[in-house]
């Protein structure tokens, strides 16, 4: 695989713990493992605009972010399926915060780069984890109303009614298929039209 095969991730969740819960996609239909491997983790890295990483990514780390991704993601979606989280998935985040994480080093005014290793990765992810599900923003977590998919999101909106991930995606999709159904459906007969 070429670096221009790398995999393109969405960021439409509103946080990044959930833009990594989002990393297996359509998990109740068809689910597509997006981090199957190490090239695939440092693309994320890169296009979070998480760090420069020092070192090599292996097997061992993907195994470690989707284990942090999957404890996320039922923790998360604990709230808006009104569940108890797992307290094992609570200990595991908090534990994988409490590591070292990323360092930013300032390049300029207005400029700042993280630098660090996969496991100040996995420190910051879990540590902005915390930070979401410790918090009040944890209410505002909703599960996209597409019955296909199942991104997490948190709903920034003023009136906290934000149906979709994404409005161009899942959005589109819907106002679509009820596009459809309106002109599938016969007309009323306006009460002038001339009766047979």
């Amino acid at each position: 695989m070429s670096d221009t095969d790398a995999v393109e991730f969405t960021f439409v969740s509103g946080h990044l713990a959930l833009d990594l819960a989002a990393t297996l996609t359509w998990r109740s239909s068809y689910p597509i493992e997006l981090l199957a491997g190490p090239r695939d983790l440092s693309a994320w890295i890169e296009q979070a605009g998480l760090a420069e990483v020092a070192g090599r990514i292996d097997d061992a780390d993907v195994e470690r972010m989707r284990k942090l991704r999957e404890a996320v993601y039922r923790t998360a979606s604990a709230g808006p399926l009104e569940r108890q989280p797992r307290a094992g998935d609570l200990r595991f985040i908090s534990r994988t915060a409490a590591g070292k994480q990323l360092t930013p080093v300032l390049e300029e005014l207005g400029r700042a780069v993280w630098r660090g290793n996969v496991d100040q990765v996995l420190a910051t992810v879990a540590h902005q984890a915390c930070v979401l599900l410790g918090g009040s923003d944890y209410r505002r977590i909703r599960a996209c109303t597409d019955t296909q998919c199942t991104r997490l999101f948190v709903d920034h909106s003023r009136s906290g009614s934000r149906r979709w991930c994404d409005k161009q995606s899942c959005g589109g999709r819907a106002n679509a298929a009820a596009y459809r159904r309106r002109r599938a459906q016969p007309s009323p007969r306006s009460p002038h039209a001339p009766t047979p």
